[in-house]
């Protein structure tokens, strides 16, 4: 039997535009890191592809402790600002800085020197962006708990990185590293990039902490206890999600489906300069469509999922997009697309562009969106609400993007033995075909596996609205605690009553 709809506390234009307007400064990073870090301390520093790929595989692990570490200590922070805003005031300024340092390595550093120095920035990037990306999408669970609503909102949180992404490519290729400025190969394009970019990340994180500000009263607080209770809640909170297995299903899945779009990412400026022979110009005119994707996207999303359950749009939309991404390099491959000279090829790229895009952000956003009604199903059956813990490891494997899916495609650039420096046409055509011959299957095989855990996920919208009706039932009168007697959540004792409750607003 459905359980009946639970009424939702209307939300403004606001913190949907704040979210939005947040995530543009994650899309920033994320482009640049996946598109470019490898391309300038590769071509430009003078690093070996694998030297990079390792320092990212590096702050991937830094990640792996510091996300979690995040999204527990913001789950458990009392404070006037709530549990989530300390974190994303703080994360303001520093990664603006970082940023910008990443992209102006001091001159004339040794090959160690140069190592160092990447593995620092970037760790800092990665960590000052997860004091808001953490918190920041966190907050998405509680402020629309309904079913449908928060599909929304993550479709605004995708459009957001969609146009971050659009813009970190208009900057680099239209302005700081087109072919007026120098190219691709000039240290001083990619210094300025680093200082505009920088500026537009801070003042995103700024806005979008704002303009969450006033949501602040209305979210769930955690309950008051020492230093002990807290880590015991916390292990509590691990062991549950880690037992879960719809979390497992969207976290395997996740991990597959970012390798390999991290690899697809980290090589397209390698098949789009060396392999398709594309201008600078060009490179940023393949952004537009992608933006249009993200609006087609953002519109079509919510009524699918309404339609046809997030699951089934995300497994479809997924496997069209992995098929999607590698066609053109497969049919030039299987030598049915004609050469660089076909005057239809850059309508042809910008069409698949679009198509693969529109897939790929369906998929996306449907699978986020199932990730936080995660939040309710665990916090049904535990008691904890651990929005934190399940959105960091989200961005968690967001970050496999830029990192284990670079180091996958330094290996695969050592591989073929890319040269340093290379000058699109200066070497072999054979060098990319035996690229695209190692890539096109790696890519189809990831995505096949992220196809076949997603199946496991198990939350549908009927199961979800009996989630929510059950933490109705057992809402607390008092902030993380049982109204009387012994404290303990739908028969089950916990450790210190119902963490991150707060009276009146289950349902909201």
């Amino acid at each position: 039997m459905t359980a009946a709809r639970l009424p939702a506390r209307r939300v403004g234009a606001l913190p949907y535009a704040a979210i939005g307007v947040g995530a543009v400064a994650s899309g920033i990073a994320a482009q640049a890191i996946t598109a470019l870090a490898l391309l300038f301390y590769n071509q430009v520093v003078g690093m070996s592809a694998t030297a990079v790929g390792l320092v990212l595989m590096l702050s991937l692990i830094g990640d792996a402790f510091w996300d979690p570490a995040i999204g527990l200590w913001s789950d458990a922070t009392l404070s006037r600002l709530g549990r989530r805003h300390p974190f994303m005031y703080a994360a303001v300024v520093p990664t603006g800085i970082a940023f910008w340092a990443l992209w102006n390595p001091p001159a004339d550093l040794s090959d160690a020197g140069n190592f160092a120095y990447l593995l620092v920035t970037i760790m800092a990037v990665r960590f000052f962006s997860s004091l808001y990306e953490v918190p920041a999408t966190s907050l998405i669970p509680e402020i629309a708990p309904d079913y449908d609503k928060r599909t929304g909102f993550v479709s605004v949180l995708y459009f957001g990185g969609v146009s971050g992404l659009v813009l970190a490519s208009l900057l680099a290729f239209q302005i700081f590293l087109s072919d007026r400025a120098g190219g691709v190969h000039n240290p001083a394009g990619y210094g300025r990039f680093g200082l505009w970019c920088g500026v537009v990340i801070s003042l995103s994180f700024l806005f979008a902490t704002i303009g969450t500000h006033r949501q602040i009263p209305h979210l769930a607080n955690p309950p008051e206890d020492g230093n002990g209770g807290k880590l015991r809640r916390a292990l509590s909170q691990v062991a549950a999600a880690f037992s879960n297995r719809n979390f497992l299903a969207i976290m395997i899945a996740s991990l597959f489906s970012g390798l390999s779009t991290g690899v697809s990412n980290t090589l397209t400026t390698y098949f789009n300069v060396y392999f398709w022979g594309l201008s600078t110009d060009q490179l940023s005119g393949l952004a537009l469509p992608i933006l249009v994707a993200s609006i087609v996207s953002v519109s079509i999303t919510p009524a699918l999922t309404r339609r046809y359950d997030k699951k089934r749009v995300a497994m479809g939309g997924l496997a069209l997009a992995a098929t999607a991404a590698v066609l053109p390099i497969g049919l030039r491959l299987l030598g049915i697309l004609p050469g660089n000279d076909w005057p239809w090829l850059m309508p042809f790229l910008l069409g698949q562009i679009f198509l693969a895009s529109v897939l790929a952000l369906t998929g996306l956003i449907a699978i986020t969106s199932m990730l936080a009604d995660v939040v309710e199903d665990n916090a049904a059956r535990t008691g904890y609400r651990s929005e934190g813990l399940f959105f960091s490891a989200n961005t968690l494997v967001n970050k496999c993007v830029t990192g284990l899916g670079t180091l996958l495609a330094g290996a695969m650039l050592t591989w073929v033995s890319f040269p340093a420096d290379a000058k699109p046409g200066a070497f072999s055509a054979s060098l990319m075909h035996k690229l695209g011959v190692i890539y096109v299957p790696i890519a189809l095989l990831l995505g096949i596996i992220s196809l076949v855990t997603i199946h496991f996920f198990r939350i549908d919208r009927a199961q979800h609205q009996a989630n929510l009706s059950r933490l109705a039932s057992a809402a607390p009168t008092e902030a993380g605690t049982i109204a009387t007697g012994e404290p303990e959540f739908l028969g089950m004792p916990v450790a210190s009553g119902v963490p991150g409750t707060v009276p009146g607003k289950a349902s909201a």
